[in-house]
């Protein structure tokens, strides 16, 4: 291995191999510890006092957040009497769970970061706190089911307000924009859909006759193989003949139709008592059974029949806060979530809409984004306010004009000649047409470093509550910039 050196000289005393090639300077490679078990020792770690966390902590306002969170907390105890029972160490899960925004971490991840990083440990109070323990991943995912989506979002929101308060932000100018959130789903295609609802009969029909002694010697089973074999016959199949894929899909119709039908007729025979003793999950594909799957197959053959997508068709089983979005964009395709609106104020500091409904349609959203801002920053705050085409609607013009203290708007009208525009609205409407795109990025950068991209939760509110997290953890990430220094341009 030393061959392409001239010399090389093994030093027993210093355990070390120091080579010299000819024309360089000579290098030492340090051998100890190699050889040697690895020993438990007490080890001291330094953390700066200008880490970022630490830094981060010093600013929160730990009492204000603990009393936005007490009132969920008081409310979802399991007993109804949030005075008894273990304590709860409010600091050390805050801390938890602002990590859990700022870097996107699972309930595992974080148990086992508190274990290992110091800094996280500062953060979480270490010091502070007597006696300080690393919580449980359960406890840690408890806590932050206990939080309602409306507090995650409250807490997301004023995190903008601790930045403005540290003259990091400037609320006299915002820009809002929409952004899709996809669910935790697969593409709800009829045939995936199909599939998906012959696993959950299977599922359930197995669990029945092998825990069940009446459905014990049933003789009928779901054979999931002729069903998948159909399925990829028809996901398979030639493109270019539309009649190949109309007769693939009603094969695939006929044969799921006929596993399930021969054993989803038992499952109305079933006692509460038996259905009370199925474990969670059995008991989950059971009630996903009984609520879809004779409307997925009439859905499905109305589709075969009449080539039209019946409106309220499901698009999942575990998730119903679910619409199809279309934006046009090359990048983006159809998606399958919920509808967020974003609102950008100076200092680059995202505030985000109450979600009222699953779409949250542009030009609805307006007013309730100018109202979110004065609920947190107060009237006449709001002096400049950009908008993109979607939202533009006469109702939405009259009613910025009469806002108080905006004194600009950039509400884009589709079509609009700016020939037609004098030299001085000319100019406003160049300006906050440029300002407005800025919003942008940092909505991609809220998706990167969070679940507002995709969720990975299975429910409504637990998806609906990982968007405002996102958007959250986000306000944090610039929050620490502007900790440390960063030079963030503000909105003209």
């Amino acid at each position: 291995m030393f061959e392409n050196y001239d010399a090389f000289v093994v030093s027993g005393q210093q355990n070390t191999i120091t080579c010299n090639r000819e024309g360089s300077l000579p290098m030492s490679i340090g051998l100890s510890g190699l050889d040697t078990p690895c020993c438990l020792q007490p080890v001291t770690i330094e953390v700066s006092p200008i880490h970022p966390l630490i830094q981060l902590a010093q600013v929160i306002p730990w009492q204000a957040l603990a009393d936005m969170v007490l009132p969920d907390l008081k409310r979802t105890t399991p007993t109804g009497q949030w005075w008894l029972g273990r304590k709860l160490t409010l600091r050390l899960h805050l801390g938890a769970f602002l990590l859990q925004w700022l870097y996107n971490l699972t309930d595992r991840q974080v148990e086992w970061a508190l274990k290992d990083n110091a800094a996280y440990q500062l953060f979480c109070g270490r010091g502070l706190i007597d006696p300080w323990h690393t919580p449980d991943h359960t406890k840690i995912e408890e806590f932050r089911s206990r939080l309602s989506p409306e507090t995650q979002r409250q807490v997301a929101n004023v995190v903008a307000v601790w930045a403005t308060e540290l003259g990091f932000a400037d609320p006299s100018a915002m820009d809002i924009d929409s952004t899709v959130q996809e669910a935790h789903m697969a593409y709800p295609s009829d045939a995936h859909l199909m599939v998906k609802m012959t696993l959950l009969v299977h599922k359930v029909w197995t669990y029945m006759k092998q825990h069940i002694a009446f459905f014990a010697d049933f003789i009928p089973c779901v054979d999931v193989k002729a069903v998948k074999a159909k399925a990829r016959a028809y996901l398979f199949r030639d493109r270019k003949d539309p009649e190949h894929a109309q007769t693939t899909l009603q094969e695939l119709w006929h044969e799921a139709f006929k596993q399930i039908h021969q054993v989803r007729k038992y499952f109305d025979v079933l006692l509460d008592y038996d259905i009370h003793r199925m474990p969670w999950n059995i008991r989950r594909a059971l009630e996903q059974v009984n609520v879809h799957c004779s409307n997925l197959f009439l859905h499905v053959a109305s589709f075969l029949r009449r080539g039209i997508v019946v409106p309220e068709k499901a698009l999942s089983f575990h998730a119903q806060a679910v619409r199809c979005f279309n934006k046009g964009k090359a990048a983006h395709g159809l998606e399958f979530g919920r509808a967020f609106q974003l609102g950008r104020i100076g200092g680059n500091f995202l505030m985000v809409g109450a979600c009222t409904s699953i779409r949250m349609e542009d030009k609805a959203s307006v007013r309730p984004m100018i109202e979110a801002h004065q609920g947190l920053f107060g009237q006449g705050v709001l002096q400049s306010f950009g908008t993109d085409k979607g939202y533009y609607s006469q109702a939405n013009c009259d009613y910025l004009c009469a806002v108080t203290g905006l004194k600009e708007f950039g509400l884009q009208q589709p079509g609009l000649d700016v020939g037609s525009l004098t030299e001085r609205e000319a100019e406003v409407h160049a300006r906050l047409a440029d300002r407005r795109a800025g919003i942008e990025p940092l909505i991609g950068h809220a998706k990167q470093g969070g679940q507002l991209g995709q969720s990975r939760m299975k429910t409504d509110e637990t998806t609906l509550a990982a968007g405002y997290s996102a958007v959250g953890g986000f306000n944090l990430r610039q929050l620490i910039r502007h900790l440390l220094g960063k030079d963030i341009k503000l909105m003209g």
